[in-house]
């Protein structure tokens, strides 16, 4: 796919539906819990890495998420420590049960500027990555997911949000021989 640069709002607030990460009800690492303790609520640029974790059949792993009840796909904040690549896997497991292995980098994206409903802002870039299902069984392996679940590239469910979409039509070709997208 080609290279892609979207323009993105200096600053929204967007239905939690559209976001990668919602943390409202979510934990909070510590890291970024002292990190409010410096700042308050002022805005912070926050890594997170996405794992589009695909099968045999090239079915898309999804989670739904125990905050709004809506599909999405597998992702985190990154720790302190830790590679992109380390906290998609970590990821992974702790969300799927999916012991997964990254193929390569599928894009990178940033969100828009985000206005939690504690006032805390936040913008996050993504790093996702194609991964492939290497062991486990999927299931929802923490509080963040009440079901996980493949689901065939044409049947991908209603409530997915357009960001997510993108991200598992930048990660789909296995073969892809072209460069990461980056939005």
């Amino acid at each position: 796919m080609a290279a892609a640069l979207h323009a993105v709002p200096q600053a929204v607030t967007w239905p939690l539906s559209v976001l990668l990460f919602q943390f409202i009800s979510m934990p909070v690492s510590d890291h970024i819990r002292e990190l409010r303790s410096h700042v308050g609520h002022g805005l912070l640029l926050l890594p997170g890495a996405a794992a589009l974790i695909f099968n045999d059949a090239n079915e898309i792993l999804l989670g739904r998420r125990s905050d709004n009840g809506r599909w999405a796909v597998v992702g985190g904040a990154i720790d302190p420590g830790e590679t992109p690549a380390q906290a998609a896997i970590r990821e992974a497991f702790e969300e799927t049960g999916i012991t997964a292995v990254v193929e390569r980098v599928s894009g990178v994206y940033t969100s828009p500027v985000i206005t939690y409903p504690n006032g805390d802002i936040a913008q996050y870039v993504i790093i996702a990555f194609r991964c492939r299902a290497a062991g486990g069984s999927p299931h929802a392996a923490d509080e963040e997911s009440t079901e996980v679940r493949y689901f065939a590239l044409d049947a991908l469910p209603s409530d997915l949000p357009p960001a997510h979409r993108q991200r598992i039509r930048d990660a789909a070709d296995p073969g892809s021989a072209s460069p990461a997208v980056f939005g």
